[in-house]
């Protein structure tokens, strides 16, 4: 059976009123009190044991912080098969809600099963309302285990899988700026906040202040040619004067985080901006500054990887948590290693804007000759790091319109391409799975013959980016062993 239902955070009716009560009674708060939430568990407990439910819910179910006990609590009593992610793709249903699919059987769990994630893609074909497209890279199978416990393994899903979640869940065991601002006596935390009426009348350290405005501050730094002055409005949140006290480091809630110093004069800012004020300690803040910038690639994909507000609330702006929760460990060193770098600036360079822009960003062009290269330096030094005796040699590769394919040889051999021509007519029966007249799955195509291994992809740069060679080589290396080579 199959519902939808749209998101809405407030229960207007006896019913849903009534429900409520018995589930906080049973359970604990319903997450926002958020109706969708409440009619995916009672629906739940009016199947009869084995129904199978697909129900549309708000992307929150997955990636709302508050969200994650009841989500917990669902994927322990129930069987979840699939959860159908269209966080990217906008205009489902006649809105711009984000939503999700949530399929689930009545029966417990299986203690080692798996369930589904799989991430569809904006597309022409959805704009257009004609079917769904998605690629093997998007279906991403989690133990049951991890999804009730792990609460970063949906983001880490939208920017690559598995390599993400990890490289997230190790800095999230440093200490993180918050803490270091704490330790130092730094005042931290957002700018004023506006409103339709005064909270108080102690406004008198903001009212006729220079301001910054939020859009002042950008990837060059604070543009001070825009600074104005706090207009006589309303103030719903006034913070202190020692928010706007300098030296101030600031930074933008903004998914490229920028920041700059400011040691000029008293300077205000708007809650868009997190702001560290410290006085006689311009120096420390200066050292911090630079430190985040020298980190920029992996702090940004770091808040890529935790924010509840990008992409899935707004397209490029973050929460001040999550800039106060980056790490910040007290000898500056992350200890990222080579491959959490290219996890850090693939998130950066290219997955941000495939998850919001889909067929029209950048990494969806056909790939360039250098990405190739590079792509191949990646794959061959982890297959190499484990076979050494006879390392793993790039060969020609052969292009088609619309197809790579990708030639590997451990020692020595060359490939015969001269009736490549006739493989041409079948690369679509290879690469593209028709599942229905509205899903087309794309696949990828490993081919192993005795020491040659070949890879078969679309030829657009979102398969061959670094980041996915490193998964290549993990399927080829988990391939190899499962043939005893």
């Amino acid at each position: 059976m199959a519902f939808e239902i749209r998101s809405k955070s407030s229960l207007t009716t006896e019913g849903a009123k009534k429900s409520y009560r018995a589930y906080s009674e049973a359970h604990d708060s319903l997450a926002d009190k958020q109706l969708a939430y409440l009619f995916l568990h009672d629906a739940m407990e009016m199947l009869e044991d084995g129904g199978v439910l697909a129900m549309v819910e708000p992307s929150g179910f997955l990636y709302n912080q508050n969200a994650l006990s009841f989500r917990q609590s669902f994927f322990s009593r129930w069987r979840t098969h699939e959860i159908l992610d269209f966080v990217s793709v906008r205009g489902l249903f006649e809105a711009d809600t984000k939503v999700v699919v949530v399929i689930a059987e009545a029966v417990p769990p299986e203690l080692d099963g798996n369930m589904l994630h799989a991430v569809f893609r904006r597309n022409g074909r959805a704009k257009a309302e004609q079917g769904f497209d998605i690629d093997y890279y998007d279906l991403h199978w989690l133990r049951n285990a991890d999804a009730q416990r792990l609460r970063d393994v949906w983001r880490a899903n939208l920017f690559g899988g598995n390599r993400v979640r990890d490289f997230i869940a190790r800095l999230r065991g440093y200490p993180t700026l918050r803490d270091f601002a704490k330790s130092a006596g730094w005042e931290a935390g957002e700018g004023y906040l506006g409103g339709k009426k005064n909270a108080t009348d102690k406004v008198q350290h903001l009212v006729g202040k220079p301001l910054l405005p939020t859009e002042a501050l950008g990837p060059d730094g604070i543009d001070e040619t825009k600074i104005s002055v706090v207009p006589d409005h309303p103030i719903k949140d006034p913070k202190s004067a020692r928010s706007f006290t300098p030296p101030l480091l600031l930074i933008k809630e903004h998914q490229d985080l920028y920041c700059d110093l400011w040691s000029g004069g008293y300077l205000v800012y708007k809650n868009e901006i997190v702001g560290f004020s410290a006085p006689g300690k311009l120096e420390q803040l200066k050292k911090t500054a630079t430190w985040l910038k020298s980190q920029s690639a992996v702090l940004r994909a770091y808040v890529a990887g935790i924010s509840s507000r990008l992409i899935t609330q707004r397209a490029t702006s973050v929460f001040s948590d999550d800039i106060l929760s980056l790490p910040f460990p007290e000898d500056g060193n992350l200890d990222v290693s080579a491959n959490e770098r290219i996890i850090a600036e693939d998130i950066v360079e290219y997955q941000r804007d495939f998850i919001r822009l889909g067929t029209g960003a950048r990494v969806m062009q056909a790939v360039p000759a250098g990405a190739l290269v590079d792509f191949d330096d990646v794959l061959t030094s982890q297959i190499n790091a484990v076979y050494t005796r006879k390392p793993l040699r790039v060969l020609d590769a052969q292009r088609w319109s619309g197809a790579v394919c990708k030639a590997y040889v451990f020692g020595d051999g060359v490939v015969d391409w001269s009736d490549a021509h006739e493989l041409r007519s079948r690369l679509d029966v290879l690469l593209r799975e028709r599942r229905g007249s509205s899903l087309t799955v794309t696949r990828i195509t490993r081919l192993y013959d005795k020491s040659f291994i070949f890879l078969l992809k679309p030829d657009r740069h979102r398969f061959w980016i670094r980041s996915i060679a490193l998964r290549d080589a993990d399927d080829i290396l988990a391939d190899l062993r499962a043939q005893g080579f």
